[in-house]
């Protein structure tokens, strides 16, 4: 067989693989998606096939990879979850950030008690907020700054009837809750909570706070580390900005879920900036009545007693053996 019909026949071979390809639709980080036949998936990433080419994504780039070339419809984008009272979990489609904080930005609330302000987000339609536990305490006259999308721009709504309902002190995490009389029913979409732990490092994540009380700062980075344990917690380090006044603000990932709640940042270098991962966030909400809030006793949230006295027996030196 001569080399130009060798030529030919391997053409026909890549093009019937090529149309017996999975065909499947990629989102990249930023939102982007393509549609393509599969030719290969593992760690490394993805190849498709683009006719004239082949593209390969690595998978540091890749955010998902569904099945099907109907699934590309907004209409049916995967946000199917589960509402559980305080708060909703859920898979979101990825999108690009400014589309995602124009959607869940007027979730993020400003709190200020009388020394100083921090940041929170709305979790549930009963108003429901989330912010750090440092945020409030010592406080028990809280205000909290809504913040509603008009034709003229933002418009400021000041709430004073705010709720104390739980504490957790040792995970630095506090849960509020909004008087629906104040509200009169109209608060925004709340937030999507992630609930499947899959966070990665060197995913895009940006945040949603006040910094210095500069309103709705939106600051954007990667993961830096998922294990980071400082004082005996696991938290999120990232390089996204996060400053004073960013403290119980959301950490959302590409697709708009709530992946942690930003609690320290660096006061010297940049880049260095922490957050409680979402699943120790979906603890407390879960076991909240663990941490009720109690004003006879403001700061209870959770309270350990002391192990009983025991003096220390010279074991050793009296020759006594442990039975």
């Amino acid at each position: 067989m001569t080399a130009w019909r060798l030529a030919i026949l391997a053409c026909l071979v890549i093009a019937d693989a090529a149309r017996a390809a999975e065909i499947v639709t990629v989102t990249i980080v930023g939102g982007g998606k393509i549609t393509a036949p599969l030719l290969r998936e593992n760690d490394a990433g993805v190849a498709l096939d683009l006719g004239f080419d082949v593209l390969q994504i690595p998978a540091k780039r890749l955010l998902d990879v569904q099945r099907g070339a109907g699934d590309t419809d907004d209409s049916a984008t995967a946000e199917a979850g589960d509402d559980r009272g305080i708060f909703r979990t859920g898979r979101l489609e990825a999108r690009d950030v400014p589309e995602l904080v124009k959607r869940f930005g007027e979730a993020v609330v400003m709190v200020r008690n009388p020394g100083g302000l921090g940041t929170g987000f709305i979790t549930s339609r009963e108003g429901h907020v989330v912010t750090n536990y440092h945020v409030v305490e010592k406080n028990t006259r809280l205000q909290v700054t809504l913040f509603r999308k008009t034709g003229q721009g933002f418009e400021k709504n000041e709430l004073f009837k705010v709720k104390i309902v739980a504490l957790q002190p040792l995970r630095d995490l506090a849960l509020l809750q909004l008087d629906p009389e104040e509200t009169k029913g109209k608060l925004p979409e709340p937030v999507v909570v992630n609930d499947r732990d899959d966070l990665r490092v060197g995913d895009m994540v940006f945040a949603i706070g006040n910094p210095l009380g500069m309103e709705r700062s939106v600051t954007q980075g990667i993961v830096s580390s998922t294990t980071r344990t400082i004082d005996q917690m696991r938290l999120i380090q990232t390089d996204a900005a996060i400053n004073p006044g960013n403290s119980g603000g959301p950490i959302f990932n590409a697709r708009g879920e709530v992946v942690g709640v930003a609690c320290a940042g660096a006061a010297v270098f940049d880049g260095l900036a922490f957050g409680i991962p979402a699943c120790d966030l979906i603890d407390f909400l879960v076991h909240r009545d663990s941490y009720l809030y109690d004003e006879s006793q403001p700061q209870n949230g959770v309270t350990y007693l002391p192990p009983p006295y025991r003096p220390n027996a010279p074991l050793e030196k009296a020759g006594a053996v442990a039975r």
